[in-house]
C-alpha cells in the first residue's frame, strides 16, 4: 500500500513539472546570440549603462556578475538584446518574443574564454508583440486612424 502511494504521488509530481515546463517554455527565450563586431546602436531600444539590477521600461534585470536573467511586466515583451562586453556585443533575438531568459552574457574573450564584463545592454520591446515598432511619424508605418 505505502508503495503505491509513492508511486502516486512521484506521478503526481511528474505530471505537475512537466506542466510547469509547458507553461516556462511559452515565455522563456533561451536563444544562442549571433556576434556583432564593434559597439552597435541603441537607437530606438532601452539603453541599461551601467548595467545593474533593477527596472528599467517594463524589463527587470538581475545581474551575477558576467551574466544576467530578464523577465517583463505588464504586456512588454523582449523581441531582441544586444549585450556589449569588450570590443563586440551579443544579440539576442526572439521569434517569437520573450518575456524572459536567463544566462545571458557578452561575448567570450579568446584569450580565456570567459565572457567579457558587461557593458551596456540594448533591450528592443514590443508591448503587443506585432512586430517592428511603428513611427507616427512616417506615412508608410504609421496607422491609419480610419482603420486601427
Amino acid at each position: 500500500m505505502a508503495k503505491l502511494a509513492k508511486l502516486s504521488a512521484i506521478a503526481a509530481f511528474a505530471v505537475v513539472a512537466a506542466l510547469f515546463g509547458v507553461a516556462l517554455s511559452a515565455s522563456a527565450g533561451h536563444v544562442t546570440p549571433t556576434v556583432l563586431s564593434g559597439n552597435p546602436s541603441c537607437e530606438g531600444g532601452i539603453k541599461i549603462e551601467p548595467v545593474v539590477s533593477g527596472t528599467y521600461d517594463g524589463v527587470t534585470i538581475t545581474v551575477h556578475g558576467s551574466t544576467f536573467d530578464f523577465t517583463t511586466t505588464g504586456d512588454t515583451v523582449v523581441t531582441s538584446v544586444i549585450v556589449k562586453g569588450g570590443p563586440n556585443a551579443n544579440l539576442y533575438t526572439y521569434n517569437p518574443a520573450a518575456t524572459s531568459d536567463t544566462g545571458l552574457q557578452a561575448p567570450a574573450n579568446p584569450k580565456n574564454d570567459r565572457p567579457y564584463g558587461l557593458s551596456h545592454l540594448c533591450f528592443f520591446t514590443d508591448e503587443d508583440d506585432k512586430g517592428e515598432p511603428t513611427d507616427p511619424k512616417d506615412p508608410t508605418t504609421a496607422p491609419d486612424p480610419k482603420n486601427p
